[in-house]
Formats: C-alpha cells, structure tokens, sequence
C-alpha cells in the first residue's frame, strides 16, 4: 500500500516565526471572544440544512454581527433565515435582523439555510475575526452508543450516553439521512405502533455540547445492507492553522459522500499526533492542544459505521 503523502507545513505567527510552542513556557491563555459554530441539521444525496449559532463567549455585549463564508463550487444557498444572506459568486455574507442583532455575554442566536450541495463553510469569519474566536471548549463529546433495538411495542432506540468535560450534551437522532428528534436522554422512541413498513432504516445518533462540538455518531440498520468489512476512503486537504494561542485547528475535506444503502456512511474522524490519538470528532476540523517544540506529524483517518477506518492523511508540524 502506497503510504500517505506528507503535507509539510510552517506555520507562521508573525514574519519569520516559526510556531513552536516549548513546555517551558506555557502560553497565556486568551480571553474568551464570540465564536460562529456550524451545525448539519440534515442531509440527502443533492443538498443539506446548515445552520451558524453566534454565540457570545466574551464579558462584552455584541451589538451587531456579521459571518462571512465561502461554499465550495457547486453549492449554493436556496433558502435562509434569521439572517440577511448576500452572495457574491461562492462568498457569502450573512448580517443580522434587527432583533437578534445585540448578544448579551452568554447569549447566542442562530440563523440558517437549505443548501443545494454539499459545500459546508470556509474560511469562515465572525465580524472580521475567526469564526472559531478562542474557544473555551474545544473538545468533542464522547461518541454515544452503540446503538439498541426494542421492538416490543413499535420501535424504542437506546444507546450508551455520551461522556463531555463541560457536562449535559443533547443527542441528535436521524433516520436514513433526516434528523427526527433532538433529545436529552439516551433513548429515542421511533414508533408506538405495531410493524413498520417494509424497508430499510438506516438510524444515526450523535451528541452535541453546549458549545457546539459535535461527537462521532454511531449507527445501526434495521434491515441488513453493509457486509461489515468495508474500508472508507480517507480525508483530504488536511491544514493547520493557530486559532488562539496554545491552539492548532486541524482542518480536513471529507470523503464523497455516499447514500448509505450503498456504503456505511462516514460516522467521524480520528485525529492523532505523533500516533496517539488526540480526538474524535463528528466534523472535518478539531482544535487541539499545540504540541511542545520540535518536529511532530499529526494525522487523520475517516472513521465509517462500521467501524472501520481508512488509511491516514498526515501533516508535519513544526521545526
């Protein structure tokens, strides 16, 4: 098998500075600023819903807001709302309404879009900043699951809860690509009735934190479609960049998606730093503790829904 290629990669804090962060001198933390998170609230073979919570992590009111964002080529906003959506070519800037415009600290709004295509947002900003600000919590809840069957009366889904060092998480739960519910606890009941139809259900549950980090989900049919030992295809694109200092954002483009009644779609990706694993995340970026000095490789895999993982996409870090 031919091994990955290696994305050499210097990254610069300012001109000629190379980032090499030393375990003798820790960083001071930055203070907390407001932060835009992306949400995949469904999808189907040709588009998707997305939304973007603006919330305010900082001491200071936010009197107005403004997120910017490409979409790759292909894909375009249909319909919107909770926001006032410009579009130059595949640049999008989304303004607030008049009355979700002033965010005390603490406090957030969404707005959101149905997408033709599958383009989720790039190189996103937040009144000119990172969308990513400083986040006070970076880190993905555990992936809940696996997934349970009861099929006594209807259909009752139950699953392991996940684990977050923030506390509560709220579950997330599709069928064949559709989100049916948000709920709170392990457990989901699909239907009180007596047989289903006569068809293939595909089901998806993933947690979700309080500050937007999303898990790895985890799947189940009902009905036999995946054989078991399929192999997903790997990430691409992989880059890094420093959000806050003491911080790198990896970031990654997914595999093609695929309807999964063709092949076990992607449940997440695994994030690992010099072959440990650092991460497991639900989307295609994960902010990570910077590594001390010297050369490092961090690197990537899809993980599906069978549990199965493809081969690595790797980066050298630092010096």
């Amino acid at each position: 098998m031919t091994s990955p290629a290696r994305i050499a990669a210097t990254l610069l804090l300012s001109a000629g500075a190379v980032l090499a962060p030393t375990a003798a001198v820790a960083a001071a933390p930055a203070p907390a600023s407001a932060v835009a998170v992306f949400t995949r609230l469904g999808q189907w073979p040709s588009g998707y819903v997305g939304s973007i919570t603006v919330r305010n992590d900082s001491a200071a009111v936010v009197d107005g807001w403004r997120v910017e964002f490409d979409l790759a080529a292909g894909t375009s906003v249909t319909s919107s709302y909770s926001g006032v959506f410009t579009r130059t070519g595949d640049h999008y800037a989304v303004t607030n309404e008049s009355w979700n415009a002033r965010l005390a600290p603490g406090s957030s709004t969404t707005f959101g879009w149905v997408a033709s295509g599958l383009g989720t947002p790039e190189n996103c900003t937040l009144n000119g900043a990172d969308c990513a600000g400083t986040p006070a919590d970076h880190t993905a809840p555990g992936r809940p699951g696996p997934l349970a069957f009861d099929i006594s009366a209807g259909l009752t889904l139950t699953w392991a809860a996940s684990a977050d060092d923030h506390g509560p998480v709220r579950y997330e739960v599709y069928e064949s690509g559709q989100l049916r519910a948000t709920v709170t606890e392990p457990r989901y009941v699909y239907s009180t009735g007596g047989t289903l139809p006569p068809r293939v259900y595909v089901f998806e549950v993933r947690a979700v934190d309080a500050a937007g980090n999303v898990s790895a989900s985890a799947f189940r049919s009902l009905g036999q479609i995946w054989r078991g030992d399929e192999v997903p295809a790997a990430p691409s694109g992989l880059r890094a960049d420093v959000p806050a200092a003491g911080l790198v954002r990896l970031s990654w483009i997914a595999p093609a998606a695929q309807s999964p009644f063709v092949a076990p779609p992607t449940a997440g990706y695994e994030v690992r730093l010099d072959g440990q694993r650092v991460a497991e995340v639900g989307s295609t970026s994960a902010v990570v503790d910077a590594p001390a000095g010297g050369g490092h490789v961090f690197s990537v895999r899809t993980l599906n829904a069978v549990d199965n993982y493809s081969s690595p996409v790797e980066l050298a870090f630092g010096s």
